[in-house]
Protein backbone atom coordinates (compact mmCIF):
# COMPACT_ATOMS: atom_id res chain seq x y z
CA UNK A 1 0.00 0.00 0.00
CA UNK A 2 1.45 3.35 -1.12
CA UNK A 3 1.69 6.11 1.42
CA UNK A 4 -1.29 8.04 0.16
CA UNK A 5 -3.32 5.07 0.68
CA UNK A 6 -1.95 4.74 4.13
CA UNK A 7 -2.55 8.00 4.85
CA UNK A 8 -6.18 7.95 3.55
CA UNK A 9 -6.73 4.98 5.84
CA UNK A 10 -5.15 6.78 8.57
CA UNK A 11 -7.56 9.36 8.59
CA UNK A 12 -10.33 7.13 8.07
CA UNK A 13 -9.91 5.28 11.10
CA UNK A 14 -9.41 8.51 12.30
CA UNK A 15 -12.49 10.30 11.10
CA UNK A 16 -14.41 7.06 12.15
CA UNK A 17 -13.16 7.68 15.57
CA UNK A 18 -14.73 11.29 15.52
CA UNK A 19 -18.08 10.48 14.03
CA UNK A 20 -18.75 8.04 16.69
CA UNK A 21 -19.22 10.72 19.68
CA UNK A 22 -21.66 12.67 17.52
CA UNK A 23 -25.13 10.91 18.62
CA UNK A 24 -25.91 8.53 21.97
CA UNK A 25 -28.58 7.26 23.43
CA UNK A 26 -29.58 10.46 24.35
CA UNK A 27 -29.70 12.05 20.70
CA UNK A 28 -33.43 12.66 19.77
CA UNK A 29 -35.23 11.53 16.68
CA UNK A 30 -35.29 14.82 15.17
CA UNK A 31 -31.69 15.48 15.91
CA UNK A 32 -30.27 12.40 14.25
CA UNK A 33 -33.04 13.50 11.09
CA UNK A 34 -31.76 16.57 10.80
CA UNK A 35 -28.41 15.79 10.60
CA UNK A 36 -28.96 13.06 8.03
CA UNK A 37 -31.06 15.21 5.89
CA UNK A 38 -28.70 18.13 6.35
CA UNK A 39 -25.87 15.75 5.27
CA UNK A 40 -27.57 14.35 1.99
CA UNK A 41 -28.71 17.83 1.17
CA UNK A 42 -24.76 19.85 2.10
CA UNK A 43 -26.52 22.16 4.41
CA UNK A 44 -23.13 24.22 5.67
CA UNK A 45 -24.29 24.03 9.08
CA UNK A 46 -24.33 20.04 9.49
CA UNK A 47 -20.91 20.16 7.19
CA UNK A 48 -19.36 22.42 9.80
CA UNK A 49 -20.16 20.12 12.57
CA UNK A 50 -17.12 18.00 10.55
CA UNK A 51 -13.86 18.87 12.65
CA UNK A 52 -10.67 19.75 10.69
CA UNK A 53 -8.03 17.44 12.28
CA UNK A 54 -5.49 19.53 11.02
CA UNK A 55 -6.25 22.64 11.54
CA UNK A 56 -4.91 23.67 14.81
CA UNK A 57 -8.12 22.66 16.62
CA UNK A 58 -5.69 20.75 19.08
CA UNK A 59 -3.86 24.26 20.45
CA UNK A 60 0.06 23.53 20.78
CA UNK A 61 0.15 20.48 18.51
CA UNK A 62 2.67 20.97 15.36
CA UNK A 63 2.16 19.27 12.35
CA UNK A 64 5.04 16.55 13.48
CA UNK A 65 3.38 15.88 16.44
CA UNK A 66 0.27 15.51 14.84
CA UNK A 67 1.96 12.79 11.94
CA UNK A 68 3.26 10.95 14.95
CA UNK A 69 0.10 10.74 16.61
CA UNK A 70 -1.44 9.59 12.92
CA UNK A 71 1.54 7.23 12.37
CA UNK A 72 2.29 9.45 8.83
CA UNK A 73 3.77 12.19 7.51
CA UNK A 74 1.67 15.29 7.45
CA UNK A 75 4.07 18.02 6.17
CA UNK A 76 3.69 16.83 2.71
CA UNK A 77 0.35 18.60 1.14
CA UNK A 78 -0.70 15.75 -1.15
CA UNK A 79 -0.14 13.00 2.05
CA UNK A 80 -1.90 15.60 4.40
CA UNK A 81 -5.02 16.39 1.36
CA UNK A 82 -5.26 12.09 1.65
CA UNK A 83 -5.59 11.85 5.53
CA UNK A 84 -8.01 14.94 5.14
CA UNK A 85 -10.41 13.20 2.97
CA UNK A 86 -10.20 9.79 4.51
CA UNK A 87 -11.47 11.62 7.98
CA UNK A 88 -14.03 13.07 6.46
CA UNK A 89 -15.32 9.83 5.06
CA UNK A 90 -14.67 8.03 7.69
CA UNK A 91 -16.69 11.20 9.63
CA UNK A 92 -19.40 11.27 7.40
CA UNK A 93 -19.60 7.19 7.18
CA UNK A 94 -19.91 6.72 10.66
CA UNK A 95 -22.29 9.39 11.81
CA UNK A 96 -24.83 7.82 8.44
CA UNK A 97 -24.01 4.54 10.25
CA UNK A 98 -24.91 5.46 13.62
CA UNK A 99 -27.19 7.64 13.43
CA UNK A 100 -29.42 5.18 11.25
CA UNK A 101 -28.51 2.54 13.75
CA UNK A 102 -29.71 4.55 16.64
CA UNK A 103 -32.96 5.80 14.78
CA UNK A 104 -33.77 1.66 14.18
CA UNK A 105 -33.23 1.08 17.71
CA UNK A 106 -35.43 3.90 18.47
CA UNK A 107 -38.47 2.28 16.15
CA UNK A 108 -37.79 -0.72 17.53
CA UNK A 109 -38.02 0.28 21.28
CA UNK A 110 -41.28 2.83 20.62
CA UNK A 111 -42.58 -0.52 19.08
CA UNK A 112 -42.24 -2.86 21.79
CA UNK A 113 -43.91 -0.18 23.96
CA UNK A 114 -46.77 -0.61 22.35
CA UNK A 115 -46.88 -3.88 22.26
Amino acid sequence: MGRKSNAYKAGYEHGQAAGSWVFDGNSTQETIRKVLKGFDDGDPEIMDLQPSPLSGEWAGESIPELSERYGVDLEEDEIADQFEQGFADGYWDEVQRSGKALLGNQATLLNSRKG
